[in-house]
């Protein structure tokens, strides 16, 4: 233990004063906290834009009028029910007039109503999302039920109140309700996802980095491999853990005195997260990091040169890349899908798959226990694993051997160290 806590206070020492490190967390916690700024700056242009209209700046909407004769006033009244902060000029113009001065901004946009039941849209910038059609395409509803309902002796008025009446609904949710925490969720899901990638490649990088200045050469006449393993991967955590604090501490303290306090109240219930969320993501993330750091690791040992290593680490990122893909499309959906629920009990999905279902809805706690113990058994096994990598990769050289050949030495390595065993 001894020569672990010595690795790992020289590892954790090292990875904090670096000034990379330091530079990238005092960028990342100013980055938040001007970002904090934002949705109170919008709010406070939205309010003075809208305190400074003026009658002469408000929207106007030509229409041309080829389907109902003599019934402009109908067509005036019922577009400025849809637009209340317009003004609706229906027009003698043609298409061609409106195409100019729509282009010339004399009008927002236009409309042609060709018929009862079609109408050509002018605009200048079309919109990807197409509201202004549907809001037309209402209007246009309106005018051609009232003209329909008058020709059979139907009172539209009433008939409209009938047909237009606003449904009023409450939606009560039995467990956790997943369109609330869903956007804190993917958040805390990505920074999950890109410290765990970030962490793991600063223990690759270190790796192989000792092994190219033959450092490690030294190191492994002074410690054992599995004490240089645990106390390398350990500190690297802790100076990871340590920036991740620091950056969800900034990060939640300006959530709380800055943008809460300037957004909308369904906005704001949408970026708040209760403690134990944050606490469940530290922990996902601690194990998460064990996981993927002592794989990364040990592979790195492997790599004599910095171009191996992507060609080595490759296979490990895709497993986790694929298990972020699976979280991320089922948060869309269900997140206690069948296949959510078998990731939370793999060791290598297990971290964020949990932290998911945990985050949005209801996880039984036994649950959460099974799946922190299988992590837990699993980093300790694949810590084993990694510092026996690490013993065959440290005087290896050359082109990295295959999968088949890591076995085959490992079974070696076992078989000496056995042999050694029963000899004592």
């Amino acid at each position: 233990m001894k020569h672990i806590l010595q690795v790992l206070k020289f590892e954790y020492l090292n990875c904090i004063k670096n000034k990379a490190f330091i530079i990238t967390t005092i960028i990342l916690m100013l980055l938040i906290l001007g970002t904090a700024f934002v949705p109170a700056i919008i709010m406070d242009m939205q309010k003075s834009d809208e305190g400074e209209d003026t009658p002469g700046e408000m929207n106007i909407i030509g229409i041309i009028n080829n389907a109902y004769e003599n019934n402009n006033d109908l067509v005036t009244k019922t577009f400025e029910k849809y637009y209340p902060n317009s003004v609706v000029q229906v027009t003698d113009e043609n298409i061609e007039d409106i195409k100019t001065k729509v282009n010339n901004s004399e009008y927002t946009f236009g409309v042609i109503l060709n018929s009862p039941i079609s109408f050509t849209y002018v605009t200048k910038n079309n919109s990807l999302m197409g509201e202004e059609t549907i809001i037309i395409s209402e209007a246009a509803k309106g005018i051609y039920r009232a003209v329909n309902f008058e020709k059979f002796g139907v009172d539209y008025d009433r008939t409209a109140t009938i047909l237009d009446a606003p449904m009023v609904y409450d939606t009560v949710t039995t467990g956790t309700d997943q369109t609330k925490n869903y956007f804190s969720t993917y958040v805390l899901v990505m920074i999950l996802y890109m410290a765990i990638v970030m962490y793991g490649q600063m223990v690759s990088q270190s790796v192989v980095t000792e092994k190219n200045t033959r450092a490690m050469e030294m190191l492994i006449t002074c410690a054992k491999p599995t004490h240089l393993m645990f106390g390398k991967v350990i500190g690297s955590g802790l100076a990871g853990l340590t920036q991740l604090v620091v950056i969800i501490a900034t990060a939640f303290a300006s959530l709380k005195t800055i943008s809460l306090k300037s957004l909308p109240e369904n906005l704001s219930d949408m970026l708040s997260m209760p403690p134990s969320t944050v606490i469940y993501a530290l922990i996902f993330f601690i194990t998460a990091y064990f996981i993927y750091a002592f794989l990364l690791g040990s592979l790195s040992s492997l790599a004599s040169r910095s171009e191996d290593l992507n060609t080595l680490t490759t296979p490990v990122m895709m497993i986790f890349v694929a298990a972020f893909m699976i979280v991320v499309m089922s948060m869309t959906s269900d997140v206690n899908n069948t296949l959510m629920i078998i990731c939370s009990y793999i060791p290598f999905t297990a971290p964020i798959a949990i932290f998911a279902r945990i985050a949005m809805s209801d996880v039984a706690l036994y649950e959460i226990i099974i799946s922190i113990i299988i992590q837990l058994v699993s980093i300790y096994l694949l810590g084993m694993l990694a510092a026996a990598i690490y013993r065959i990769g440290v005087l290896m050289y050359g082109n990295p051997p295959k999968f088949s050949e890591i076995i085959k030495l490992l079974k070696e390595q076992h078989k000496t160290n056995k042999a050694i065993k029963s000899k004592e």
